[in-house]
């Protein structure tokens, strides 16, 4: 039996169509909140590279050093930081009893940007 290709085809689209609908229109209530970042008018944009557990801070380096090169220009005029922030381990969340500990959040607060590996 031949499967009915466009039956397919128009099933996946229209399932597509739902959720490009939904992101869009989520996408105008957070426009129209207001409370959100204008990244154009950043004097500097700090990218918080977060390592964690597990492969994580493999991860998170070798994604580090991947905007460092695709960056450098923007590094080196001093538009963009890459900022590497410790603390998202097991055992300090742990032994804070925090999900994430305060200093690591107020940390992250000073990122517009995280990259959590």
């Amino acid at each position: 039996m031949t499967p009915d290709f466009d039956s397919i085809i128009n099933s996946a689209a229209e399932k597509y169509k739902k959720l490009l609908i939904s992101q869009l229109e989520r996408n105008e209530k957070i426009k129209a909140e207001g409370d959100f970042i204008d990244y154009t008018k950043l004097d500097k944009l700090v990218i918080g590279i977060c390592g964690g557990d597990g492969i994580g801070p493999i991860i998170s380096k070798a994604a580090g050093d991947v905007l460092e090169f695709l960056l450098a220009e923007e590094i080196k005029e001093g538009k963009i930081e890459l900022r590497y922030i410790e603390g998202l381990t097991i055992e300090n969340r742990v032994a804070h009893n925090q999900a994430i500990p305060d200093d690591v959040m107020e940390e992250l607060y000073k990122c517009p940007v995280i990259l959590k590996g």
